[in-house]
């Protein structure tokens, strides 16, 4: 049996100040983390609640002489913080959407349908992820003038359709299920695209939602073919 290489030996750990010390530099080095990574938050939240005066100040208080949340108050009538947020809403729940319906329905046709050249096409889909968003950003803005979608939702939510990353994940997902779904979709009398919407779709609802924040849990063929 090859032995396993650590910091410590295993005899040093057995004694009582091996122990001591192992523990004492691992809470430590967990606290600094700790600091490192929650300070920047502490002072983001308790620098907003300073007064204009107490933030200009130099050198800098770590806590504010006097709690105010004026700062947050105003930031939300000022800003208008709740007409953003519902525009966020909007604009994020209409590209879901969309991308459900044009990514699930192209991911399960170069999946399950095997067009003519559809392992090129998928390579050209693929091939846009290469290219920096900012490059896109002038293209997509002319052409959504050119449409006349300007200051209209339809401006944000069409562009997002051509996602790549999801329609490839999708048509992995596709690629994983088993014939026997499909082919038990068309006993029941489904045509080649109907077993995409009663027998698939389900699942990949799941998956294009959670595939919005960068998570996906693949779910269980069972509960696929139910």
């Amino acid at each position: 049996m090859s032995a396993t290489r650590t910091l410590l030996s295993p005899a040093v750990l057995a004694r009582p100040r091996g122990r001591a010390v192992y523990w004492t530099v691992f809470t430590g080095v967990v606290l600094l983390f700790a600091l490192a990574f929650l300070f920047p938050v502490y002072w983001m939240a308790s620098g907003a609640m300073k007064s204009p005066d107490e933030v200009a100040r130099t050198p800098p208080t770590l806590v504010p002489e006097s709690w105010s949340t004026d700062g947050y108050t105003d930031a939300w009538e000022l800003m208008q913080l709740p007409t953003h947020l519902w525009n966020t809403v909007v604009q994020a729940a209409g590209a879901w959407l969309f991308q459900l319906v044009f990514c699930t329905a192209a991911a399960y046709a170069l999946s399950r349908l095997r067009p003519a050249f559809g392992k090129l096409i998928l390579g050209g889909i693929l091939a846009t992820l290469m290219v920096p968003a900012q490059a896109l950003v002038v293209p997509k803005y002319l052409t959504v003038a050119d449409l006349g979608l300007l200051n209209d939702p339809l401006a944000i939510w069409l562009p997002a359709v051509a996602n790549a990353f999801n329609l490839y994940l999708l048509k992995r997902f596709f690629d994983q299920l088993p014939r026997d779904v499909l082919e038990a979709a068309e006993m029941d009398g489904a045509g080649s695209c109907a077993p995409s919407g009663r027998s698939c779709c389900p699942c990949p609802g799941r998956c294009s939602a959670s595939s919005r924040s960068s998570r996906w849990s693949p779910c269980g063929r069972t509960s696929c073919g139910r």
